[in-house]
């Protein structure tokens, strides 16, 4: 059976614990039927008729561990397929599709389908509860912007877990891309191989750009990866951003703060009670004890509500230049401590991984070329 991303776990962690009352609400079943509409505006699928397409989705069905009956329906368009969440599943095909995939293929999409089946009974429908209040939100313009970013987060993972249920019906990396593929781009005929090259030239664990699907290559790269044991959910979350956080970075950005903020002020030339009152204003972000971050070594951030992390989560730039700034607010929150508490504060910068510190603080305070030059070469004695 498919495990859900990290990324789901911990929103529906999040979500359930800070909208209760949302959370009740929209926490239920499948939506109505939508089977007088279906049938009234498209073409039922009959077994007879087109028994590849059943051959397809008994075949999906049976790799997913789906024991339902699956009802198939047609409409002009582009070519896509989506799923209707009803009491009894709905796959609906749109424009040429089903001219354009064999059987095989046809199989990685109707598993695809079906895998969001899967995610919206999982947790006794706790993913769909989230996907219903992040929806809801997302058509709200008094949403904040933590919301919307989670929303387009989530629909990413979402995806992604998707693909995961393609392959795992039809079996096979090359077929799943390939019809990727062909949805994608209108092909008749594709090299999966020449696309996982393609993909590899990416630096996509920078994240994706995508604001339902992350892009076609994204995905094509992260399907790679997951069959390799590899880690990819970066390709949702990207670097830790303060200029767009989610509902998780909003809380990780604030347990950052407080626990670099508790670094600064136990830092040697730094630690003094002015210092130690404007540090404790980060004090009352949640989470475990301050200093649990490590800041003698490039900055790293631990994950949220437990999820997976095998890997240093980055820092965007804008992050960075945050951290700078803070650094530098309570490196001069004791006039006291005078230069030594800006020397300290630059060779703190540099083993956190902050090399724009200094640039930071010669803007801010004007130092003469002669000083700078004096600071750094001091906070490089202090190691």
């Amino acid at each position: 059976m498919l495990s859900v991303l990290g990324y789901h776990r911990s929103v529906l962690a999040v979500v359930r614990r800070s909208d209760e009352h949302a959370w009740a609400a929209l926490h239920g079943g499948p939506e109505g039927s939508l089977d007088d509409v279906l049938m009234r505006n498209a073409y039922r699928l009959e077994p007879d008729a087109h028994p590849s397409v059943f051959r397809a989705g008994e075949r999906a069905a049976r790799a997913l561990e789906l024991g339902e009956d699956v009802e198939y329906f047609q409409v002009s368009g582009e070519p896509n397929a989506a799923y209707i969440h009803q009491a009894k599943p709905v796959i609906l095909f749109q424009g040429p599709l089903l001219d354009r995939l064999d059987e095989d293929e046809l199989t990685a999409v109707i598993g695809h389908e079906l895998a969001h089946r899967l995610l919206w009974q999982a947790e006794d429908g706790g993913y769909l509860a989230v996907d219903r209040l992040l929806d809801a939100a997302a058509g709200d313009a008094r949403t904040p912007s933590q919301y919307l970013e989670t929303h387009r987060r989530w629909s990413l993972a979402t995806e992604l877990f998707a693909d995961r249920g393609a392959l795992t019906a039809c079996g096979e990396l090359s077929t799943t891309i390939r019809a990727l593929l062909k949805l994608e781009t209108g092909l008749s005929t594709a090299d999966p191989a020449a696309y996982l090259r393609q993909a590899e030239s990416l630096d996509l664990r920078s994240g994706s750009r995508g604001t339902t699907h992350p892009e076609a290559v994204g995905r094509a790269w992260a399907l790679k990866n997951w069959v390799d044991g590899e880690y990819v959910e970066e390709l949702v979350t990207g670097p830790l951003d303060v200029d767009a956080p989610d509902l998780l970075d909003a809380q990780l950005l604030r347990e950052l703060s407080r626990d670099f903020a508790a670094a600064i002020a136990q830092t040697e030339g730094l630690r003094t009670d002015a210092v130690a009152t404007a540090a404790a204003g980060f004090a009352d972000a949640p989470g475990g004890p301050a200093g649990t971050v490590r800041f003698d070594e490039p900055l790293t951030v631990r994950p949220v509500d437990g999820a997976p992390l095998p890997r240093p989560r980055p820092l965007a730039a804008a992050t960075k230049r945050y951290l700078c700034y803070l650094l530098l607010d309570l490196a001069t929150a004791d006039p006291d401590a005078g230069d030594a508490g800006l020397i300290a504060s630059l060779a703190l910068a540099r083993r956190s991984g902050l090399p724009g510190y200094v640039d930071v603080a010669d803007d801010e305070l004007g130092w003469s070329d002669k000083q700078r030059a004096r600071f750094v070469q001091a906070s490089e004695v202090i190691g």
